[in-house]
């Protein structure tokens, strides 16, 4: 009896003094996080600059970040889900690069503040773990059909007639009607903050609720379609280069940066694509030399092998095979010139720096701006398993036993 009270004892004060050192603040079914795993993350958040930390709603906002993580963990070992830790290191590689952040830069300024690196893999962990459970679980739920590939093909080409914008945006959610004039006023003040400099990809990685916000807040072309009629309105007004006002949706605010403006006339379905060979013929070289190439080139006609062997036995160019390449990209000049130029025959010499430069057209294609089936496909499962986690995790929040004690 004395040893079991003993032991008892030494358990008790343990547990005690590890409490004492790092308090618990929330629990989410039978994991915890402690008052540590938040301070961790917000100093990480701080370090990257992608949030004002001395703001309560941005360590509530953390917070309750933290405990989704807990969830989508559970999930996912409840399914049976396992990540590798090479499969991590390159999740969050790619994650760092797509928020502008240099992964060794990261790694070095965790150490230089002793933040542990969970305080970065257990947001992609979680996001990889949940994911995959949730389409393992989905099964047949989750695929996408031939039907399903080809009316979106077609509602992309219909879509190809409309004006469309290029944008960033941050969306501000409102859950109740309460939170509306406080969300309007976050909204302002993060518009005044981007009015004075700060950068719109940070503060929609550290607000927005859109899943724009892992790119920085980039949403990409948005068909005038798919604008609500407030939406259309703001942009019907909105200079190319500017911040909008924050716009009312059903669902909350959104503010707006727009980059671009494309209007259905200056649509190019298609593009021209050419594979280019070329040979130089430097300035050091006489005439004679110059009329002796030209004449062996003039042989080269219907061949493109033979006109780079020429170009490789001249040794005077370093890449001679420019493989394919948008005519629309080309300069001006190489441009004329192999539009003047019937395929498969050498051009005239094109006169550069230090010599001149002869081309030879090997090929000609149309490749349409639309994406291929495959890329659609993808692009759809993404969207599907994307609305099922956002349901499932929902599901998960309204069943779980979630206590925070602050």
């Amino acid at each position: 009896m004395r040893i079991f009270s003993a032991v008892f004892f030494l358990t008790f004060f343990l547990c005690f003094n590890t409490q004492a050192r790092t308090k618990i603040l929330a629990q989410v079914n039978d994991d915890i996080i402690s008052e540590l795993d938040l301070k961790n993350r917000l100093a990480f958040i701080r370090l990257t600059g992608q949030a004002d930390i001395t703001r309560e709603s941005v360590r509530q906002q953390v917070l309750k970040q933290l405990m989704d993580e807990k969830l989508k963990q559970q999930e996912g070992k409840n399914a049976g889900i396992e990540i590798s830790e090479e499969e991590i290191q390159n999740a969050v590689k790619i994650t760092l690069k797509q928020n502008d952040l240099n992964y060794e830069t990261v790694m070095k300024l965790l150490k230089e503040n002793n933040l542990p690196f969970s305080v970065i893999e257990d947001q992609i962990k979680s996001d990889l773990m949940f994911v995959r459970a949730v389409k393992k679980n989905a099964g047949l739920r989750a695929e996408i059909s031939d039907h399903d590939v080809n009316s979106k093909l077609a509602e992309i080409k219909e879509r190809q007639s409309q004006k469309r914008y290029l944008v960033s945006e941050i969306f501000l959610p409102v859950s109740k009607p309460e939170q509306d004039a406080e969300t309007y006023g976050l909204a302002m003040q993060l518009i005044m903050r981007l009015r004075d400099g700060e950068d719109f990809g940070k503060i929609a990685a550290g607000y927005s609720k859109a899943p724009s916000a892992m790119n920085g807040g980039m949403a990409g072309w948005i068909e005038e379609d798919a604008l609500s009629e407030e939406e259309k309105e703001e942009f019907s007004i909105l200079p190319t280069g500017q911040l909008s006002s924050p716009v009312k949706t059903s669902e909350g605010y959104k503010i707006f940066a727009l980059h671009a403006v494309r209007n259905p006339e200056e649509e190019n379905p298609s593009q021209e694509i050419v594979h280019l060979i070329q040979l130089f013929l430097p300035d050091e070289f006489t005439e004679n030399q110059k009329k002796k190439v030209l004449r062996e080139l003039n042989m080269t006609k219907g061949s493109c092998n033979q006109f780079k062997a020429i170009a490789e036995q001249l040794k005077t160019s370093s890449r001679i095979d420019l493989g394919d390449m948008p005519v629309e990209n080309l300069p001006p000049p190489v441009k004329s010139t192999i539009n003047r130029t019937a395929l498969l025959e050498p051009s005239h010499p094109l006169p550069i720096e230090g010599g001149e430069l002869i081309l030879m057209t090997c090929s000609r294609k149309k490749m349409s701006s639309l994406p291929d089936k495959e890329e659609i496909k993808m692009q759809l499962e993404g969207a599907k398993i994307d609305a099922l986690a956002q349901r499932r995790l929902r599901e998960l929040r309204r069943t779980a036993v979630m206590e925070i004690r602050q």
